[in-house]
């Protein structure tokens, strides 16, 4: 089976979960708020992965492990950064 390339997954994400942002309707709003803890739930997971990885590689000298120990890192890094800069707004 021939695996799904990134854009792939995230376009089905979008169609599974939907839309989040809030528009001011009663209705419309309910569903964006049970969508919004859906791409929270799927955050977690991805989260949860990305530290797995890190974890993993922690203090293991070879090349392919350290390497997949400093992407993980770098992306969650990445991901402080833009974390913290999005709440000091």
């Amino acid at each position: 089976m021939e695996r799904l390339k990134s854009h792939e997954i995230t376009k089905l994400l979008d169609i599974l979960i939907g839309k989040v942002e809030a528009v001011g309707e009663t209705n419309v709003d309910e569903r964006r708020l049970d969508n919004l803890k859906t791409l929270i739930d799927v955050t977690n997971w991805c989260l949860d992965g990305l530290q797995f990885a890190m974890v993993s590689g922690r203090g293991r000298g070879e090349a392919s492990i350290h390497m997949i120990n400093y992407t993980a890192q770098s992306a969650l890094d990445e991901y402080k950064t833009w974390l913290n800069e999005l709440l000091e707004e």
